[in-house]
C-alpha cells in the first residue's frame, strides 16, 4: 500500500500534492492543474466558470433573520429540482462571547466524556472477551479430544497423562515411573478399555506383571475421570461460550453506541483544531476590544441538469446496454485520470465495480431520493459553489448589541458535463468514507477487523499470484510499451482528425454565446431569491 502511494506522488506536481492537503480535488481540477499525461482539450469534458456569474452577497440582519434565510434557501433548492450537498464545514467562538462558548465547551465536555466512559467499556469488554475466549477454545479442544476418543483413544489417553497423571506427585505418575519402565507411557496409550485382567494386559503389551498391575491401576483411573469430566467439560463449555457470545455482542454494541457521540464531536470541532493560524490574522477576531464573535461557515454543491434548448437541433435521448449508457459513458479516460487524485487525498480505492455501482445509485430515484443525482440523457449540468459564512457579533453597552451577518463568498456558477458531476458525485462519496473510517478508526469497529484480516489473507495470496504474472507481463510488457509510445506520439495530432469526445468542442462559439448565456438566467434567479428574502432591492 504505501508503494502505491509513493507510485501515486510521483505522476503528481509538488504544488498539486500540496494543494490536496487542504483544499478540494474538483477545486484542483477547475483551477486548471490537470493530470500529467497533458491537459483535457475540449470535448473530453466542459469545464465553463463565467465571469460575470459569480458574485459576492454581504447581509448583515436582526439575530435569527440570516439562519432563516439560509435554510430557506435549503429547502427551497429541491423545491426547483436542484440536489444540495454540503462539501465543507467549519466554526469558531470567541471566549468573550460567553454565553454560546460555554454551551459549545459545556456539550463537547459531555460528549468528550461519554465517549472516554464508553471506550474504557468497550477495552475492557475487549479484555474479558479473550480471556473468556481463550478458556472456551481450551474446553472445546478437550470436547473434540472426548469426541475423537469413541472412535480412537489414543489423543484422549494422552490427555489424561499430560493433564491428570502428571500431577499425581513424584513417583505416583507415569512419568517418573518411566525411569522404572521406559515404555509404560506408550504402553498406557496402547490399552484398550475394556482390558481389566492382569494377565491379558501382560500379554497383550508385553510387559513385566508389576508395569501391569500398575497399568490396570491407571486405566481404572482413566475410565473413572472420563466418566466424571466428560458431563463437567460440557456444562463449562456451554456457559462459557454463551459468555463469550454475549460480550462479544456488547462489544458491538458500545461501538455502536460511541458512533453519534463522536460524530457530534467531530462536527463541533472549531478553526483553530484545523488550522491553528486561522485566526492569527484575522482582523475580526479581536477579544481585546470585547467583541463577542461567533463564526460558522458552510460550503454547499448545488447542481441540476442543464437543458439548454436550440432550434432545429434534436433533443440529445441516451441509449443503454446492460445498465450502462452507449453514447456516453461518464465512467470516461478524463474521469479515470482524476480518479487517483481522489483516492490519494480520502485513502479509498475507487475501482470500476465500484463506480458502476455509484453510478447506478446515482441514477436510480427512490422514495427516500426522488431526484437521482444524475440523469443519464442529460450530458450537461449547472452546478452552483456556494459558500455561506454566518457570524454573529456582540458589542458591549451602552452603544453595543448583537448583530448576524451572513456573507454569501461566494455564489459561483458552473457548466459541467456529465463526466465532471461524476468526479464531484465521487468526492462526495469519498467525503463520507473518509469520515467514516475516521469515527470506525476510532473505535475500531468490526469492519476494519474484516478488512485487516482480508489484508492478511492477500499478503499469503499475492506472492504466488506475482510468480504467475511474471513470466506473461515480461513478454506483453515490451509490446504494451511499443503501443503506448506509438499513441503519445499521434495523440497531438489526433485532435486535427478525429473529434476529441462527445461533448462540446465549440467553447468560444457555443459555450459562452449559447449554454452561458441560459445559465445566465438561472444564475439571477438565485441571486434574486436571495435578495428578496433578505429585503434588498
Amino acid at each position: 500500500m504505501a508503494e502505491k502511494k509513493e507510485e501515486e506522488k510521483k505522476k503528481m506536481g509538488p504544488g498539486e500534492i500540496d494543494y490536496l492537503k487542504t483544499g478540494l480535488v474538483m477545486d484542483l481540477l477547475r483551477e486548471g492543474h490537470f493530470p500529467p499525461e497533458g491537459s483535457p482539450i475540449l470535448g473530453e469534458a466542459l469545464v465553463g466558470v463565467p465571469e460575470n456569474q459569480d458574485i459576492v452577497m454581504d447581509f448583515t440582519t436582526n439575530m435569527g433573520h440570516c439562519s432563516n434565510v439560509h435554510y430557506s434557501f435549503i429547502f427551497q433548492m429541491p423545491k426547483w429540482d436542484y440536489r444540495v450537498r454540503k462539501v465543507e464545514e467549519w466554526m469558531d467562538i470567541s471566549p468573550v462571547h460567553a454565553d454560546a462558548y460555554n454551551l459549545m465547551a459545556a456539550q463537547r465536555q459531555k460528549l468528550e466524556s461519554a465517549i472516554k466512559t464508553g471506550l474504557t467499556s468497550a477495552t475492557e469488554a475487549v479484555t474479558h472477551y479473550e480471556l473468556l475466549a481463550h478458556d472456551s477454545r481450551r474446553y472445546r479442544e478437550i470436547l473434540d479430544y472426548f469426541k475423537e476418543g469413541e472412535k480412537d483413544e489414543h489423543v484422549l489417553r494422552s490427555l489424561f497423562v499430560d493433564r491428570v497423571d502428571a500431577f499425581t506427585g513424584e513417583g505416583y505418575s507415569m512419568i517418573t515411573m518411566a525411569k522404572r519402565w521406559p515404555t509404560i507411557i506408550t504402553d498406557f496409550i496402547r490399552m484398550k478399555t475394556e482390558w481389566g485382567d492382569i494377565n491379558k494386559i501382560r500379554k497383550e503389551l508385553d510387559v513385566s506383571q508389576a508395569e501391569a498391575t500398575v497399568l490396570r491401576t491407571k486405566n481404572e483411573l482413566y475410565i473413572e475421570w472420563k466418566k466424571l469430566f466428560k458431563p463437567v467439560i460440557m456444562e463449562r463449555y456451554a456457559r462459557i461460550k454463551t459468555m463469550v457470545d454475549a460480550r462479544k455482542r456488547s462489544i458491538d454494541e458500545y461501538k455502536k453506541w460511541l458512533k453519534p457521540y463522536i460524530t457530534r464531536h467531530k462536527m463541533m470541532q472549531e478553526m483553530p483544531e484545523m488550522k491553528p493560524s486561522a485566526f492569527v490574522t484575522n482582523a475580526v477576531m479581536v477579544p481585546g476590544f470585547g467583541q463577542a464573535v461567533m463564526f460558522s461557515g458552510v460550503r454547499l454543491w448545488i447542481w441540476r441538469p442543464f437543458n439548454q434548448e436550440e432550434p432545429g437541433k434534436p433533443e440529445f435521448v441516451a441509449e443503454f446496454k446492460e445498465g450502462v449508457p452507449i453514447d456516453i459513458d461518464p465512467y470516461d479516460d478524463f474521469v479515470k485520470k482524476w480518479i487517483p487524485y481522489i483516492e490519494h487525498k480520502y485513502e479509498v480505492k475507487i475501482d470500476k465495480k465500484t463506480v458502476r455501482k455509484l453510478l447506478k445509485e446515482w441514477s436510480t430515484s427512490t422514495t427516500e431520493k426522488p431526484l437521482p443525482e444524475m440523469d443519464p440523457e442529460r450530458p450537461y449540468y449547472i452546478l452552483f459553489d456556494v459558500v455561506v459564512n454566518r457570524s454573529v457579533i456582540k458589542t458591549p453597552p451602552p452603544e453595543g448589541g448583537e448583530l448576524e451577518n451572513m456573507m454569501i463568498t461566494p455564489l459561483r456558477t458552473i457548466l459541467i458535463s456529465q463526466n465532471v458531476l461524476m468526479l464531484h458525485l465521487l468526492e462526495v462519496w469519498a467525503i463520507e468514507k473518509k469520515f467514516d473510517r475516521e469515527i470506525n478508526e476510532l473505535i475500531g469497529a468490526p469492519e476494519l477487523e474484516e478488512e485487516l484480516r482480508k489484508e492478511v489473507e492477500k499478503e499469503f495470496e499475492l506472492k504466488k499470484k506475482k510468480e504467475k504474472i511474471k513470466s506473461t507481463k515480461s513478454f506483453f510488457g515490451k509490446i504494451g510499451s511499443a503501443g503506448g509510445r506509438v499513441k503519445r506520439a499521434f495523440k497531438p495530432l489526433s485532435r486535427y482528425f478525429i473529434r476529441p469526445g462527445p461533448y462540446e468542442s465549440n467553447f468560444k462559439e457555443r459555450v459562452t454565446k449559447v449554454y452561458m448565456v441560459g445559465s445566465g438566467k438561472i444564475y439571477q434567479q438565485m441571486v434574486d431569491f436571495w435578495k428578496k428574502k433578505m429585503g434588498v432591492e
